[in-house]
């Protein structure tokens, strides 16, 4: 009977690794989604940037 409730806890403690494992694989993708998308849309950002700095200096000539 001891036997069998070592292996029975030994059993469940790798199942809650496992399932902590898991847990953490889903939050990785999750950050591996988030960066995906931000390294996507980071150059439109950047040009929207310079864009608006070129439009602000091009005024500031003209009121000059």
């Amino acid at each position: 009977m001891l036997q069998n409730d070592r292996k029975n806890l030994e059993l469940d403690k790798l199942q809650v690794e496992i399932r902590r494992f898991i847990a953490e694989t889903r939050k990785f993708m999750a950050v591996e989604s988030k960066l995906r998308q931000e390294a996507f849309w980071y150059p439109f950002a950047v040009g929207a940037g310079l864009v608006t700095a070129v439009v602000a200096a091009v005024g500031l000539w003209f009121k000059l």
